[in-house]
């Protein structure tokens, strides 16, 4: 070990206070650094393990395609695998749904499917099934026993008359639960070919596409959508997986987030250690010039400041991690904890974490977090290397702090007053160390600025107004719509127009329920329009009881309810012009009306609105109901929005769930199952938040306790002679804590002021980009009072402890102290 580095090791011994703060402050900066980082990759992971385990691996299908454009789609360059899937027909059985349907090997894999035993289909007279679908035939069978089984044959999406035919069982697939329903039964392309003639065969052709490092999801989905579209092929045919590719391909807003969260860290590591050495750098100016006047070079200086806290980086950095890798686990686990829902996603979320299936802990990251550390350290280094450099051997050796002022600069820095007083003592000191109490109390505040901003969005995040802002009313029962789904051809919008599952029976059995006030009928229609691209988006028909709802939302141009009748004037939600930014107000859209009619309409753009989720359920198209029905016929009511006595009635909702019961058309929403969610998300992002900002402040917590420390250390000698005088150790605390008052309200003047003028525009933003739900504006006034608690208790400590520990000391041993 070189003279140097000897000389830091025995420095970061001997001011061994200072550097046990500021070890304590790197140990936290390292202990962010690898679990920021660490369960945000963690968390990628697991979804991604769970997304592999429960969900298609398939990147897109394209529904219904010829038997020529498979080929085509088939020999593209820019499809890594495909499969393909074929509906032949169901199996006609009571109080369950049976699909027969061919599936090649490469389709099983992308649908993720395994066999449980045996062996796929390959001749016409061989099939696949579950004990599931046996029970269902009343039949029992193992692999190579022979079965009867009745099919119904698919023509054109109608099924035939009912058919019999033995099969021979090659292999089983495992059933998904006991109380299943629905099945799928495996058949042989043979028996595809014998069964639907050769024009007549579609197939689900299902791909992955040859990707790049680091391609985002959206990028994915373009290239996609372009290639498809090169053949031919409609967007509303492609059905890209949402779910997989966001679990398996680079997110790109996720990366950012971190890195910001990860500046953030470092600003609070760099400004609190620089603030730590400055504030004792005063201290030692006579040290480092006499090591300077024996022959140390302005590098050896240098080096002695980094080395020393680099000694100091190198026993706190090991603990960072180890407790790191400690709460990782932990941390990941009670996420997935808070979560009350218990459907299969959560349930193998739990799973995977708790197996170890996925590697929770990645080299990369911890060499990241050391590295970042380690940059911190030399960044707040930076500045005293340079001070120390730049000591003057004479001047050094002259130097006495303020003590040996003279000239102007004493005059300045220490007046007499007529009376001595506490408080009049730690004037005193805080004027003459102006420049440190800035340092400090700027390097607290910034902490403080962001902790009153994050409180400001999240005591804005409220779950009940989330919950009120998710839906209209306390319960909704709508109508299922989907298009393209061959098994469920009563849910296409023109089969529900004409049989609309919201009948006034079912209105009248809904105001039955005891705690139901009133039920609000609220109308849509579904439009298509080369403005859109070609996407089908729909209207919202208010009836006249919202009317006055609906007029308040409108955030540019104007409109009456009246205007809203005529079905030729619309208002669009804000929302909508993310999409499409080209519409503006005075617009005319071209509108062809999804009713089987087939007709186009032109409505104008009379104004813009802003609307909660809960009452445009995306779609962003207003008119009054009466308008809507001019421009489309049929049944068009869309949701009934119930309203109760109370929000939450176990036995009301246990009605709505009975009421539903067996209902495939009609889906039920309330307010509980919202809020429930809502509370579980705004529990993990709380915590997270608030445990973040919990050690980041106790970083910035380390500057105030040095500051105070080394306030009292360099004046052991002064407190002595105060104390000979008459001082007693009461007013000596009294002394302390008044400093340490400063200290606090500086820092809440600033962190709440500034806090409070930033947070209102985060609000507006976290608003207009729909964080949370959030609508309405409050002050995070129990945040503003923690903090302040937290402040005034960290102070009050110290000026206890402090004097507590100058008390030990002799009188004598204070007065003869002396650097």
């Amino acid at each position: 070990m070189s003279m140097v580095r000897r000389i830091a090791v025995q420095n970061m011994k001997y001011h061994k206070s200072k550097n046990i703060l500021i070890g304590i402050a790197i140990f936290l900066t390292t202990l962010l650094l690898f679990l920021v980082p660490t369960i945000g990759k963690d968390m990628i992971e697991c979804q991604y393990a769970v997304t592999n385990k429960i969900y298609p691996h398939w990147h897109a299908l394209v529904r219904d395609v010829s038997e020529e454009t498979m080929k085509k789609l088939s020999v593209s360059h820019e499809i890594m695998v495909y499969g393909l899937r074929s509906d032949v027909g169901i199996m006609p059985v009571k109080d369950a749904q049976i699909s027969m349907m061919f599936l090649d090997d490469h389709g099983m894999s992308l649908y993720n499917m395994e066999l449980l035993e045996g062996n796929m289909p390959r001749k016409e007279n061989e099939i696949v099934v579950s004990q599931g679908i046996l029970r269902c035939l009343g039949q029992k069978a193992g692999i190579g026993d022979t079965i009867k089984v009745p099919y119904q044959v698919m023509h054109g999406g109608i099924t035939d008359y009912t058919k019999e035919k033995e099969f021979v069982v090659t292999g089983f697939l495992e059933d998904t639960a006991e109380d299943q329903t629905m099945f799928n039964a495996l058949v042989s392309e043979d028996f595809l070919r014998s069964e639907v003639p050769g024009e007549e065969i579609v197939y689900r052709f299902l791909f992955q596409v040859i990707t790049e490092e680091d391609e985002t999801t959206t990028q994915i989905e373009e290239r996609i959508l372009k290639m498809t579209g090169r053949l031919g092929i409609a967007e509303t045919a492609v059905r890209v997986n949402d779910n997989y590719l966001g679990a398996n391909y680079v997110d790109p807003v996720m990366v950012p987030v971190i890195v910001g969260i990860m500046c953030i860290i470092v600003l609070a590591g760099v400004i609190t250690i620089y603030s730590i050495y400055y504030v004792g750098l005063s201290d030692r100016v006579r040290e480092f010039g006499k090591i300077k006047a024996m022959g140390a070079s302005k590098k050896q200086l240098k080096g002695m400041v980094f080395w020393e806290g680099m000694s100091v980086a190198m026993i706190a950095m090991p603990i960072g991690l180890v407790l790191g890798t400690v709460l990782t686990k932990i941390i990941l686990l009670s996420i997935a904890n808070v979560s009350r829902d218990d459907n299969a996603y959560v349930g193998a979320l739990r799973e995977v974490i708790s197996s170890g299936d996925v590697q929770l802990y990645h080299i990369s990251l911890y060499v990241l977090a050391v590295a970042v550390t380690l940059f911190t350290v030399g960044l707040a280094l930076h500045k005293p290397m340079r001070v120390v450099s730049k000591i003057s051997e004479i001047e050094a050796i002259r130097f006495q702090g303020t003590e040996g002022q003279t000239g102007k600069r004493a005059k300045k820095s220490r007046k007499s007053h007529k009376e001595m007083s506490v408080l009049g003592l730690a004037k005193i000191y805080l004027l003459g160390k102006k420049k440190n109490s800035f340092i400090t109390i700027f390097a607290m505040s910034l902490t403080g600025v962001f902790v009153i901003v994050v409180a400001t969005v999240l005591s804005c995040a409220d779950p009940k107004k989330s919950a009120d802002a998710s839906l209209t009313g306390q319960y909704e029962i709508s109508a299922i719509t989907q298009s393209g789904n061959r098994e469920h051809p009563e849910w296409e919008w023109s089969y529900v127009i004409k049989d609309n599952p919201l009948t006034e029976e079912l209105k009248q059995q809904i105001l039955e329920i005891e705690g139901v006030t009133s039920v609000v009928t609220f109308t849509e229609a579904h439009v298509t329009s080369d403005t859109f691209d070609g996407e089908t988006w729909g209207i919202k028909g208010v009836p006249e009881e919202y009317a006055d709802f609906l007029l308040d939302g409108i955030v540019e141009g104007s409109a009456t309810y009246e205007d809203l009748k005529t079905g030729t004037k619309c208002i669009v939600d804000k929302n909508m012009l993310y999409w499409f930014p080209d519409i503006s107000l005075g617009d005319t859209l071209e509108l062809k009306v999804s009713d089987g009619t087939e007709k186009t309409v032109e409505v104008e753009v009379i104004a813009i609105s802003d609307f909660p989720a809960g009452f445009s359920q995306f779609q962003y198209l207003y008119m009054a109901s009466e308008g809507i029905s001019k421009i489309c016929d049929g049944d068009l009511k869309g949701t009934y929005s119930v309203f109760a006595k109370e929000k939450y009635n176990k036995d009301t909702l246990l009605a709505f769930e009975g009421l539903m019961e067996g209902n495939e058309r009609c889906e039920l929403n309330t307010w509980k199952k919202e809020y429930d969610q809502w509370k579980s998300a705004l529990a993990v992002t709380t915590a997270a938040a608030y445990a973040f900002l919990g050690i980041l402040g106790a970083i910035c917590i380390m500057n105030v306790i040095n500051t105070m420390i080394h306030s009292v250390h360099i004046r052991k000698k002064e407190i002595g002679m105060m104390q000979a005088m008459g001082m007693t150790n009461h007013q000596l605390v009294k002394m302390l804590r008044t400093e340490g008052l400063f200290y606090t309200a500086g820092t809440l003047i600033i962190s709440v002021g500034l806090g409070s003028l930033l947070g209102y525009p985060v609000f507006l933003t976290a608003k207009d980009q729909g964080w949370f739900n959030i609508r309405e504006y409050h002050y995070p006034l129990a945040a503003v009072i923690i903090v302040a608690l937290i402040l005034l208790a960290v102070q009050m400590f110290l000026a206890g402890a402090l004097g507590g520990k100058v008390k030990k000391e002799s009188l004598i041993e204070r007065i003869r102290y002396s650097e």
